[in-house]
């Protein structure tokens, strides 16, 4: 059995790089290379499109900070490679006009679909307005609500997802956290539809501890002593992102800055990366080191054991990757109480979970991790990694995405697509 797997990119974006992991596991699972269908080298024409959508995005507006698509457009490479229907195919970031919404009709039987956000189920947005309790994916959307002003594209798109997906039985979904797992299975488009956990996998050979004597030269490479208290942030545009939290840990850090000694003030350093910045700078009371993109992962892993503590400040993590690598590597980590993140940070155990969107609560959270010795952040550490390499580790991962494959080989056997 052949593969052909389908990502908008698989060179950037956490969705790009999940689908190539996906890959290196679907090819030892198979023993076969696994074709790629990406827009990585797509042409003027098709980015074209792109802008034609994101232009047309622009009227509506809902208050929903969280990044929106319309997928109006499909990558003709896309819809060529659907019609090998000897193939299995794994559909996994089809935004930006990867696949259309009017072509989810054409997604062979058999198919696998991973969400790496909440876009699938819900409208036009990548994830549920966090403020809005009426859940619209579970109750329907209309076409007219309050506080959405200009075209209602959340209600257009949903419309169409419901009409093309509802039906369908030929399909596997897979959700990389149970939050996501019930949110999509409690939502109209999936309610009927057979959804299945499958995290994002993680190398827990490259993300794993480091010796003392490696993390004294990194920290002394970075101008760090050992003897500081490092705090870790990271995300790919954190500032750009409403929903990554970063305007929350801001306000944690002036609350933890007025909180403590200055001497506690003078030991904690922190540490940021993922914005095009690069530099040294105070912030908050702290001296802070910018490292810009880490493209490494081997690089990144380094960080995360050299450092004391890694805050996820995230309001919906899907998964919750920085979390997972971070364990990995035996750092506690600090973040809210929700979403995909309660799959990984274990409160006391692998970590410290302050109450939803409370600056203030993740001010204290971040106070008991410094004040806490390194014995105690040692064995957070210590269990934060068994977590890890338990439940998500690579192998751990492979033996699930295994039975997957060959449910969907024998689903594609079965079914013959509705006309």
């Amino acid at each position: 059995m052949k593969l052909n797997l389908y990502s908008f990119s698989i060179m950037r974006g956490g969705a790009g790089l999940a689908a190539k992991k996906f890959k290196t596991l679907s090819e030892n699972i198979l023993r076969s290379s696994v074709l790629i269908v990406c827009q990585d080298s797509a042409s003027g024409f098709q980015f074209f499109k792109r802008l034609i959508s994101f232009a047309l995005l622009k009227l509506q507006f809902d208050g929903n900070p969280i990044k929106h698509s319309l997928n109006l457009f499909s990558y003709g490479p896309v819809l060529n490679s659907f019609k090998n229907l000897e193939k299995l195919h794994h559909i996994h970031w089809i935004n930006n006009d990867t696949l259309s919404v009017f072509d989810f009709d054409k997604i062979p039987a058999g198919s696998i679909i991973t969400l790496h956000d909440e876009w699938l189920y819900c409208g036009a947005e990548h994830c549920y307005n966090v403020k809005d309790e009426n859940l619209d994916f579970v109750n329907g959307y209309f076409f007219l609500k309050k506080g959405t002003l200009g075209i209602h594209w959340n209600y257009i798109i949903w419309k169409i997802k419901l009409k093309k997906l509802s039906y369908r039985s030929d399909l596997i979904y897979t959700v990389p956290s149970t939050w996501m797992l019930e949110r999509a299975k409690r939502s109209l488009i999936l309610r009927n539809a057979d959804v299945r956990l499958l995290p994002n996998p993680i190398d827990t050979d490259v993300f794993c501890p480091v010796t003392f004597n490696f993390l004294k030269k990194y920290r002394r490479k970075l101008g760090l002593s050992v003897d500081d208290f490092v705090l870790c942030y990271g995300a790919v545009g954190g500032k750009a992102s409403y929903y990554k939290g970063s305007h929350l840990l801001e306000e944690a850090l002036r609350i933890l800055h007025k909180s403590i000694s200055e001497i506690n003030s003078k030991k904690i350093k922190i540490v940021i990366f993922g914005g095009k910045w690069k530099g040294t700078k105070e912030s908050f009371g702290f001296k802070t080191y910018s490292l810009g993109h880490i493209a490494n992962p081997a690089e990144l892993a380094l960080l995360y054991a050299s450092i004391d503590c890694v805050v996820v400040p995230s309001l919906v993590e899907s998964f919750g990757q920085v979390a997972a690598e971070s364990m990995a590597c035996g750092t506690p980590v600090v973040s809210f109480d929700c979403s995909g993140l309660k799959d990984i940070v274990i409160d006391g155990a692998t970590g410290l979970l302050a109450q939803n969107y409370s600056a203030d609560d993740l001010a204290a959270k971040l106070k008991i991790i410094l004040m806490m010795s390194s014995t105690e952040r040692k064995a957070l550490g210590k269990k934060g990694r068994e977590h890890v390499v338990n439940n998500f580790s690579y192998s751990v991962i492979e033996d699930q995405y295994k039975s997957i494959i060959n449910d969907a080989a024998l689903l594609k056997k079965q079914t013959v697509i509705p006309k």
